[in-house]
């Protein structure tokens, strides 16, 4: 057939497809068949996409009798024409097969999206044409144009604004240093301060999807949400606050009333998702709390056992009936005296996420995954219809975009700033904001096409002034950076894998094989100030932890071979002023003196008795100083086989801890054997070398432990 014909069989073949189709949104079709000498080419036309339980149709041109193959073990004989029903979502080739030639096509079915979206805390949040993004270093908000992708306010706020949520009259802005500002939403001008609940440490904010006046606010450190009314943004208004569970940090909301909120650390046994069922908002209800348990025997190069720790951030899908949770998985699990097996740079740490489904008065994890060569994931957004997620990888300073179902990465950005911790999308979902944090900028990517890696549009900054002092500043890029390979071996691991913030994960590792024992994360605000370091006094600087990025880390270090040859001994020539790099994270670790506040209240009478307890218990004596430790080490009775030893030789005592900041670091002792104070007063403490305390009355021991909680 010569050219000529065949352009105009394709013609009419096109007019014929084009014809009135009422199953045909977002057609397309795939040819198959004959080029030459043969009859029209087949075509399968319908959409691609489709919505879980909603039936979706397809035709066939030119009209003949085909079999409809649909990709998930269903198929259709004869006709033209066919419909079918999904009733799980992913991935299809939908196939028309005849007896001549055969046509086929993707088809993307996701979940119906809302007809109100699900809101959910974040860093960074779209408003129309309008992105704002907080800064907690700066106590300051910035306003962007999503279409000149220019910066348009920068405003200041209260203190450590962490997420923000948009109200219908304005935006709110959730501080950790106690309060939720409310600003314009044109102006971004500060409009009110609600004071929250002394030492609550607000974290997340959202939206109820319904009623946009309508706001909560997780109150970390008190276990609790508050309600908060915006209807008046000159007047916001505490109208309850709910009890909901220990250490809540994220939030996410669907139109149903569904409340999901996560516990930020995990414990010994997994992680912890909290919800509450506000489909009547006068009328909470509490769900069970859904666990994410731990795992055990996965450690491989492309996995580890494990729990998922750190879940700043907790997405419902635009469904609004699956939730993500991305995070990193610890493995709390592995070690020499637990299991046999050694930790490895490549089964410490590395990024996860986790799957649930809030429904039928439950939550239940249904996929966990990990990602490899990667460590902690920190965002998330979903695209508008779902079927993409973005997701930030914050010491990797990567973006994956990942299939939403099954997980597979679809495209990727490298090198998308120091310590991405926010995304979001612009409206056509063409362009992906990412936040990242510690280089005070919002990078904007054109996300179009993820068969190539998106090109950057701009890079906005999000402060005029840096806060921090320059060396502190490089210190705290310097914790947070896996990429690094002076850090870690294959970006799994850097000082935030067990500290972010400052704070420590709560959890207890095997360092057997390091010539140690099981030993519990120590949180470095407000108790990095004394030396030395570590339960057993083994690190008498910071600049010491380039032993861990060596030998443990798979880090190549940042002395050069002969200062480390001279000072790999912790306890020997000190490693100070040989590195600007460990030089600036020593800077870094000593500004964090600040704990917050207690949320342990005290009037003066129980305050002036806590503290005589304290006192003629023998507490302090050890317990001294501003710091509350003597800085030496001590038998009290605490030391078992699990306890290891100290650099390799015999463990006698063990370093007084810094008691500031108890209410928020349990477990406690060296092997976090202690699930709350009164274990360590009591069963803990059986012989009275950990202070006298077996003489006392169930009344003073509550006071004591109350004493202990209020230490700022």
């Amino acid at each position: 057939m010569s050219a000529a014909p065949r352009s105009l069989l394709a013609l009419l073949a096109l007019l014929l497809a084009c014809g009135d189709d009422d199953h045909a949104p977002m057609d397309g079709g795939v040819d198959a068949g004959p080029l030459d000498g043969g009859p029209l080419r087949l075509q399968l036309r319908g959409p691609d996409v489709a919505f879980v339980d909603v039936e979706v149709c397809f035709t066939v041109v030119p009209a003949q009798d085909v079999t409809f193959i649909w990709g998930d073990g269903d198929r259709t004989e004869g006709g033209a024409e066919a419909c079918h029903t999904y009733g799980y979502p992913g991935g299809f080739v939908v196939s028309a097969v005849s007896e001549t030639e055969d046509a086929s096509r993707t088809l993307r079915v996701v979940f119906e999206p809302a007809a109100r979206r699900p809101t959910a805390s974040a860093p960074i949040v779209r408003d129309g044409d309008r992105v704002w993004v907080v800064t907690p270093d700066a106590d300051s908000v910035a306003l962007i144009d999503a279409s000149t992708l220019e910066r348009v306010a920068l405003v200041d706020t209260c203190e450590r604004p962490r997420t923000l949520a948009v109200a219908e009259g304005s935006v709110a802005v959730a501080c950790q240093g106690g309060a939720l500002a409310v600003h314009d939403r044109a102006t971004g001008a500060l409009r009110a301060e609600l004071s929250l609940p002394i030492g609550s440490r607000p974290f997340a904010v959202v939206a109820d999807p319904r009623d946009g006046t309508r706001l909560y606010v997780s109150l970390q450190d008190l276990g609790a949400i508050a309600e908060v009314s915006v209807a008046d943004p000159d007047a916001p208004v505490l109208t309850r606050t709910l009890a909901i569970g220990d250490d809540v940090r994220a939030l996410t909301m669907n139109d149903q009333g569904m409340l999901l909120a996560s516990r930020w650390r995990a414990g010994p046994s997994g992680s912890t998702l909290y919800g509450l069922d506000l489909a009547d908002p006068s009328d909470p209800v509490p769900l069970p709390d859904g666990l994410l348990p731990v795992q055990r025997d996965l450690d491989s190069d492309t996995d580890n056992s494990g729990v998922l720790s750190f879940l700043d951030t907790l997405v419902f899908t635009p469904g609004g009936l699956r939730a993500i949770a991305p995070a990193l998985k610890a493995n709390n699990v592995t070690g020499t005296h637990q299991t046999g097996t050694e930790l490895s740079s490549q089964t410490t740490a590395r990024a996860a996420l986790a799957e649930v489904f809030a429904e039928e008065g439950a939550i239940v994890e249904s996929v966990r995954h990990s990602f490899d060569d990667l460590d902690y994931a920190s965002a998330l957004v979903p695209t508008a219809i779902g079927d993409v997620l973005y997701i930030a990888m914050y010491g990797a300073r990567q973006i994956l975009a990942v299939d939403a179902f099954s997980f597979d990465v679809v495209g990727s950005i490298a090198g998308a700033g120091i310590g991405p911790r926010g995304l979001v999308l612009d409206e056509a979902g063409e362009h992906l904001f990412v936040w990242a944090e510690l280089e005070r900028s919002v990078r904007v990517y054109d996300v179009t096409d993820l068969s190539v890696e998106p090109s950057l549009l701009a890079a906005i900054d999000t402060i005029d002034d840096e806060p921090l002092d320059p060396e502190v500043l490089r210190g705290k890029q310097i914790f947070a950076s896996s990429v690094d390979p002076r850090m870690s071996r294959t970006s799994y691991l850097s000082c935030a894998s067990c500290h972010l913030d400052g704070e420590g994960d709560n959890l207890v590792y095997d360092f057997t094989q390091r010539g140690e024992g099981l030993r519990n994360t120590i949180a470095l605000e407000g108790s990095a100030q004394h030396f030395p370091l570590h339960w057993s006094g083994n690190f008498d600087e910071v600049q010491d932890f380039e032993n861990d990025i060596r030998l443990h880390q798979g880090g190549t270090g940042f002395l050069s071979e002969s200062d480390w040859t001279a000072s790999m001994d912790p306890l020997g020539a000190p490693k100070a002023g040989r590195s600007e790099e460990l030089d600036a994270l020593a800077a870094y670790v000593a500004s964090l003196t600040d704990t917050g506040e207690s949320p342990v209240e005290l009037d003066d009478t129980e305050r002036t008795e806590g503290e005589a307890l304290f006192t003629s218990a023998g507490c302090a004596a050890c317990h001294t100083g501003a710091a509350f430790t003597d800085g030496l080490a001590h038998d009290v009775g605490t030391i078992t086989e699990a306890s290891g030893q100290r650099l390799g030789a015999e463990l006698t005592a063990i370093d007084t801890p810094s008691l500031r900041a108890l209410w928020r670091t349990a477990p406690y002792l060296h092997d976090g054997s202690a699930d709350t104070l009164r274990d360590v007063l009591t069963t803990k403490n059986p012989a009275d070398q950990h202070g006298t305390t077996s003489t006392l009355s169930d009344p003073e021991l509550t006071t004591l432990e109350r004493y202990l909680q209020s230490l700022n």
